[in-house]
């Protein structure tokens, strides 16, 4: 996805300023842009959030609203293992947004809204188990580079271990350390 851009008058409307005085501080070098083919000046999301901190500017809450945490979304029909789970993303891992489900369906309409950046993954769910929501984010262009991690409590049949083995980011066995599978959502972040 493409970093939004603003113009030197969407900057000046949002602080509140002539779009000259944008049109200055680029020329001052204190907020970097860069030069459309037709000479128009522009500004990267992140370089404006960037210039509104260090000039402790006001930031406008959609603009923070697109300055998103990396989002973890945990699927698993057991709501205790869910809050367990998120208690641990929230005290060993806080800069993740964290969200839960406890079926493969809603899980798969979460991610169409607003795809997280890591599942931890239940495989045995009723009406749709983690292997065929595994399957499903793979085949989607959207969904296919999120990072899954699997957690099961039962043996993995040969099939399963095989397109897991080949297809996610790590297996869990339960009962499994909460603080290790943290860690390793943190890790697969960075690959």
């Amino acid at each position: 996805m493409r970093e939004k851009e603003f113009s030197t008058l969407e900057m000046g409307r949002i602080c509140n300023v002539a779009h000259t005085t944008v049109i200055n501080w680029i020329e001052r070098k204190q907020l970097p842009a860069h030069a459309t083919p037709g000479g128009h000046r522009r500004v990267y999301h992140n370089d404006f959030i960037a210039f509104l901190k260090k000039f402790n500017m006001r930031i406008p809450p959609e603009l923070q609203e697109t300055e998103k945490k990396p989002g973890v979304l945990i699927v698993d029909d057991d709501a205790e293992l869910l809050a367990m789970l998120a208690r641990a993303f929230k005290e060993h891992a806080p800069e993740f947004r964290v969200r839960t489900t406890r079926n493969g369906m809603d899980a798969l309409m979460l991610v169409g809204r607003e795809p997280p950046d890591v599942i931890i993954l239940d495989v045995v769910m009723p009406n749709m188990d983690g292997l065929a929501v595994c399957k499903t984010l793979k085949a989607g262009e959207q969904s296919k580079y999120i990072k899954v991690l699997v957690i099961t409590g039962k043996k993995l049949t040969e099939h399963q271990r095989a397109y897991f083995l080949d297809t996610v980011d790590g297996i869990f066995h339960k009962p499994f350390s909460a603080v290790k599978l943290v860690a390793r959502a943190v890790q697969a972040l960075k690959e």
